[in-house]
């Protein structure tokens, strides 16, 4: 007979082997060594649409759509530098990229342009944020302050010394879908708020309940609370007329303050990338940690974080390359597992917002910000017509004929 003892080891074996296996599942790992990726270091990520990807790396930018890898680089085309920090791209799908040392390179899928200080107000050229309101306008976050030009190509800077701007470095940029808004993280500046263009606040620690003067990463929910990645003092949330929390060493039991990220899920709950400590999941009050000790991920600083339509997280590390996960296959997550059975699409959607569902669905109801019930106009199989919605964030209710119902926050960006 079999010593129970040895008999016991054995079944905690296979049983903590079946749970590595099966949270394994859940990422996928791109590096230089399986990959078309330019470097290991992944510093910005934007979705052209639901097969394209753009990746910007400390050595070039990357291009993956439908399983293939396209590279851009000095040597092969007119990109201006091959250290890329931020990417946006437009209504026309043209590619505003950041780079570190020459400005800005925008591509049509064609020809590429470079706006530079040489040739161009831009007032700096490392840039290192981008991002496009819905006037098409290019909103650039540099090392000497904030740049936008219009759609007709007209240029305006903030800085310092003309405006209620904190710092000159720009660390982020975060347009707000509802009402346009810009908010602007900077680095030991605090965070500008731009209302219709003209209107500029500052919050800062002397004059708000921000932690934080350097604040990284910036999204939102649907009730319009915002939230803010900081290096020093965790996560921040501005409440939408309440004031702010702070989840840091203190208050929470996050395990670091230095944060480098931030992006909701569907479900309104902060995904957060750290400086030390991998990536982060906010379920409820409780933080899940993710690091190299208990997930596949190969490095624990996390520099940029991005939300797919389909709900993966597409997450650039500093020498790990990119991950992409799927949190409906993590276990442990209870907020998530309504995921996998319904799915919407696209998310922003502009005309036709696509419905997937396990269930036959009973009853679908949609609020706006504001929290006024949406006449919908009936689904045609399995599509709805928002056309006529205004741009912003709505929340839908959706029932299965079982009685189960699936919260979810939408984005229509026409």
């Amino acid at each position: 007979m079999k010593n129970p003892f040895q008999y016991f080891l054995f079944l905690i074996f296979i049983f903590q082997g079946t749970t590595s296996s099966a949270q394994s599942i859940a990422w996928t790992q791109f590096d230089m060594s399986n990959s078309g990726l330019p470097n290991n270091s992944v510093r910005c990520i934007a979705f052209e649409n639901d097969s394209t990807a753009w990746i910007g790396t400390d050595f070039g930018l990357a291009k993956f759509s439908n399983g293939n890898w396209t590279i851009f680089n000095t040597s092969n085309s007119g990109i201006g530098n091959n250290d890329i920090r931020s990417i946006a791209i437009d209504t026309n799908h043209v590619k505003w990229i950041g780079t570190f040392a020459n400005g800005i390179s925008v591509f049509n899928d064609t020809t590429w342009t470079i706006y530079n200080t040489f040739n161009s107000s831009l007032p700096d050229d490392y840039v290192r944020s981008l991002a496009i309101d819905q006037n098409n306008t290019k909103w650039i976050g540099t090392l000497g302050g904030l740049a936008k030009i219009d759609s007709v190509n007209n240029w305006n800077v903030y800085t310092m010394w003309n405006s209620v701007l904190g710092s000159n470095n720009i660390a982020c940029i975060y347009v707000n879908p509802n009402t346009d808004d810009k908010w602007v993280g900077t680095v030991n500046g605090g965070v500008l708020l731009i209302e219709k263009d003209t209107n500029l606040t500052s919050f800062t620690i002397q004059n708000s309940g921000i932690p934080d003067n350097t604040v990284l990463g910036i999204d939102m929910d649907v009730n319009q609370n915002f939230y803010l990645a900081t290096p020093g003092n965790g996560l921040a949330v501005k409440l939408n007329g309440f004031g702010w929390l702070t989840y840091n060493l203190v208050s929470s039991n996050i395990p670091t303050a230095s944060l480098t990220s931030v992006a909701l899920d569907a479900m309104d709950q902060p995904w957060v990338g750290t400086n030390t400590h991998g990536l982060l999941y906010k379920n409820g009050s409780n933080f899940v940690q993710y690091d190299t000790s208990n997930s596949p991920l190969t490095d624990n600083i996390i520099q940029t974080l991005c939300m797919a339509h389909d709900q993966k997280l597409w997450i650039g590390t500093q020498t790990g390359g990119l991950f992409i996960l799927d949190p409906s296959l993590l276990t442990g997550l209870p907020s998530l597992t309504v995921a996998p059975s319904l799915i919407l699409y696209p998310n922003p959607c502009s005309d036709y917002l696509f419905i997937k569902s396990v269930q036959p669905l009973q009853k679908i109801e949609m609020w706006d910000v504001r929290g006024s019930l949406i006449s919908l106009p009936e689904m045609m199989k399995n599509k709805i017509d928002v056309q006529a919605l205004a741009n912003g964030i709505y929340q839908m209710r959706l029932t299965e004929e079982s009685g189960k119902t699936h919260l979810k926050k939408i984005i229509v960006n026409h």
